[in-house]
């Protein structure tokens, strides 16, 4: 997990960003280190936050089911825009298509984003003048606002809120992030075909 401070070469933030390519990952690190986290939950949160992409990349095996190398360079991309946009089409064919277009303009605009940010970092200076710190917050509910559409969303949504609420004031910073992984647990029980 890296975070670039103002100064930073472009080229030190265009590596950076290739080797993370996850920005909920990145959001949760700030999150936990603004609010006084250690390094260690920081980094253990972006990885509860990557973890989806695993699950992601199993649900491109209908896709590219031959080819080793196809699957690997597939999996190492799969995010949930690209990955929802390709098993939405009618064939394989066309959900490839639309899987490596979408990873394009993603990619692309990433790029671009990071690009901008750098330069304009070092001319903005401290960018809270601007509420542009409020982009983090902001787009986390972005990102889960269509979990929040399902009953099991809400369900882990609501544990995971009621557990940050407890820990915060007790618990040292970061580790009630953590914790709230217990939100999804609650949601998976709530969902299960087996409960009684």
């Amino acid at each position: 997990m890296i975070v670039l401070d103002a100064g930073t070469p472009l080229g030190t933030a265009w590596v950076a960003s290739a080797v993370i390519f996850s920005a909920t990952s990145q959001f949760a690190y700030l999150a936990v280190t603004g609010a006084g986290g250690s390094e260690a939950a920081a980094i253990v949160a972006g990885w509860i936050v990557a973890s989806r992409f695993g699950i992601l990349a199993v649900a491109l095996t209908g896709i590219f089911k031959e080819g080793v190398l196809a699957r690997t360079v597939a999996a190492v991309n799969a995010f949930d825009m690209n990955v929802g946009f390709g098993l939405q089409q009618p064939d394989v064919a066309t959900a490839k298509r639309a899987f490596w277009y979408v990873t394009v303009a993603m990619m692309g605009g990433w790029f671009i984003g990071i690009t901008i940010g750098t330069v304009l970092g070092d001319v903005l200076g401290d960018t809270k003048r601007f509420g542009i710190d409020t982009l983090f917050p902001a787009a986390l509910l972005a990102i889960v606002g269509s979990s929040l559409r399902r009953t099991e969303g809400r369900i882990a949504g609501a544990v995971g809120a009621a557990i940050c609420l407890i820990l915060i004031p007790i618990a040292p910073a970061g580790l009630p992030i953590i914790l709230s992984l217990g939100g999804v647990a609650a949601a998976l029980t709530f969902s299960s075909p087996d409960r009684p």
